[in-house]
Parts: C-alpha cells; sequence; structure tokens
C-alpha cells in the first residue's frame, strides 16, 4: 500500500495500516438473497450484533521481573438496529516489551445499505489511547469519520453466518461473527 493510499484511509484504518496489521481470513462466499436493499433498508441478516477479534498468541516476558506483558490484539464490535442506528466498539492493543499502546474508540451513528455497499456515518464518537507510557495519551471527541464497505454473508465451516466487510479498494477484509 502506497502512503497516498494509507493517507486516504480512515484514521482508524490508517492505525491498523500503520501497524502492519491485516484483517483476514479465507471463507467461501457467496451472495444472499436480500442484499439487493435498495433506498437505504437495512437487510435482516445485518441486523444484530457482529464482532471480530484476534489476539496474538505471541507473548512478551521482563526477563527482570518475570511478569508477562499484556496481549496484542484487536477487537470490533458493533450491533445494527432495524432502523439503521448503530453502536460500535473498536480496541487496537500492542504491547512489545516495556511499550504498551492502545486506542479505544466507541461511536454512534447511522448504517446505510445500498445494494452492496454499507456506511458507517458517525453522529458521535469519542477516542482514548496511549503510546507506550501513561505521559502519552491522548483523548478525543466526535473524530470518527463514514467508512463504507462491501459486505457479503458467508458461511463458516461450522454453518454459522459470518459478515464478511471489505473496502472499497479492495486492500482490507475482516470477517465478522455473532458473539457467542
Amino acid at each position: 500500500m502506497t502512503n497516498q493510499q494509507i493517507s486516504s484511509l480512515p484514521k482508524t484504518a490508517r492505525l491498523f495500516a500503520a501497524l502492519g496489521l491485516t484483517l483476514s481470513t479465507s471463507l467461501f462466499v457467496y451472495p444472499s438473497a436480500s442484499q439487493a436493499g435498495k433506498g437505504g433498508a437495512i437487510p435482516a441478516e445485518l441486523q444484530g450484533e457482529w464482532l471480530y477479534g484476534r489476539i496474538s498468541s505471541i507473548q512478551y516476558q521482563d526477563q527482570i521481573t518475570g511478569q508477562s506483558a499484556a496481549p496484542n490484539g484487536s477487537s470490533d464490535r458493533f450491533i445494527v438496529a432495524a432502523n439503521g442506528n448503530y453502536q460500535r466498539r473498536r480496541l487496537i492493543q500492542i504491547n512489545t516489551y516495556n511499550c504498551a499502546s492502545n486506542l479505544f474508540i466507541q461511536e454512534k451513528g447511522t448504517v446505510s445499505v445500498d445494494d452492496r455497499q454499507l456506511t458507517f456515518q458517525p453522529t458521535e464518537s469519542s477516542s482514548k489511547g496511549q503510546i507506550c507510557n501513561s505521559g502519552r495519551t491522548y483523548t478525543g471527541n466526535n473524530t470518527a469519520k463514514p467508512e463504507t464497505y462491501k459486505w457479503s454473508i458467508a458461511k463458516n465451516d461450522s454453518g454459522q453466518d459470518v459478515l464478511l466487510l471489505e473496502t472499497a479498494d479492495g486492500q482490507g477484509q475482516a470477517h465478522y461473527g455473532r458473539p457467542q
């Protein structure tokens, strides 16, 4: 991905790109019967709660104290209501030896669906995070920007519904399941 492509991404996506995180898995994707929703109607299969999450299997341990660092990981959880309102919470946490960085974003807004395009339009948001230590923290309000994805519903190997969100440029994909 070029610097120009990265700079055109929303702030959160730039953070994921800068950290070299990819959100992808291989699934067989097939079109859903109600994906042709036009005029902003929210298809029934999109409604409800969706979750993406990943925790790294690599762990760091302080050689002097023996203490383990918190795990690296990311999470994106959102709820879409039938009326098009949504709530979303995202977290990314990176720990390397004595450097812990994280970003937490909460947002509310509306979702619109036009054929196979899904757009999150935040009306309010807050973010907070830290870079390597508590002396370098930051907070922000109403900084979330609209995000548009191509979407489809697939079945995983267990027969459960999976929501595939793909960036407009096709460079990023994330697979969301229903929380258990």
